[in-house]
């Protein structure tokens, strides 16, 4: 993942103020989700209480290794491989990427400038790239 410090600085800047309020992000996460996604509703249990913890977790193990390329690929990695016995078509991934930047913008609200939005979007792009190559490898 190729992202510059200024990205990294960023993200991590806007990631801590995510995690504050990372139950209730969760949450908004999953309602976008299964707006845009109905059918991957049925990938989860009914209740989603731990689930939206359970991914704002993950985001903040990628985050904590945005600088470290290997280690932040073996994260994504592990998360793939995951999904992979899901039944995930590839273009979910990119709405669940349009779901978190929409989310993200809305907890942020004008501390996601354009700039957080164009460092968050080239992470999720990467990540999103290589779970689909995982994904397609299986």
């Amino acid at each position: 993942m190729q992202l510059t410090q200024t990205q990294i600085a960023l993200i991590r800047k806007t990631h801590a103020r995510l995690m504050v309020k990372a139950d209730e992000i969760g949450k908004e996460f999953y309602a976008d989700l299964f707006n845009r996604i109905p059918e991957a509703r049925t990938l989860f249990r009914d209740d989603l209480t731990d689930q939206g913890m359970r991914f704002m977790s993950a985001i903040h193990v990628i985050v904590d290794h945005l600088d470290d390329l290997p280690a932040m690929q073996e994260e994504v990695d592990k998360l793939a491989s995951g999904h992979a016995v899901m039944n995930i078509k590839p273009d979910w991934y990119r709405q669940m990427q349009e779901a978190l930047i929409d989310t993200f913008a809305y907890a942020l609200g004008a501390d996601f400038t354009n700039e957080a939005e164009l460092a968050w979007r080239s992470a999720f792009t990467q990540i999103c790239d290589r779970m689909i190559a995982f994904k397609q490898s299986a």
